[in-house]
């Protein structure tokens, strides 16, 4: 089971992220989660994503991933980090193809993984973003509306 976070917003307006889950290479939609950010004013992605992985934990009915995949770059681990606590978050920068790693210092350009591993990662990093925009822009959309 991989859980993909993505932060979404315009210039730091109406952020909302998004969770997809994977179990076994495979999207599960009925395990999707969105999520309106409550604390965090701005531009503010690491922060953002603290509060949602700290929301995310208190659902302990949901079962708890192999994998967290964070959308962004050393500043998302570590923000992950200090709120999992646990090793098992890798995250992936979209502009660097880059992956980032608890164990490593550098991170690992994802054109060296293995082909099969690099399919599932990226489509995990676009469903999740794909996901995190969809509900931004519905959410922008009703909200201009009011």
């Amino acid at each position: 089971r991989i859980e993909g976070y993505d932060i979404s917003h315009h210039q730091g307006d109406t952020s909302v992220a998004s969770m997809v889950v994977f179990e076994n290479g495979l999207p599960q939609k009925s395990e999707y989660r969105k999520f309106i950010i409550k604390t965090i004013r701005g531009i503010n992605d690491p922060a953002s994503i603290q509060e949602v992985l700290a929301r995310r934990l208190t659902h302990r009915e949901w079962e708890f991933p192999d994998l967290f995949l964070i959308d962004g770059g050393r500043g998302q681990l570590n923000a992950a980090l200090a709120t999992i606590k646990k090793q098992n978050v890798v995250s992936i920068a979209k502009r660097e193809e880059e992956l980032y790693t608890p164990r490593s210092r550098q991170p690992f350009p994802l054109k060296k993984l293995p082909p099969p591993l690099l399919s599932l990662v990226t489509h995990i990093r676009d469903e999740s973003h794909r996901f995190a925009i969809s509900f931004h822009r519905s959410r922008r959309r009703r909200l201009t509306v009011r």
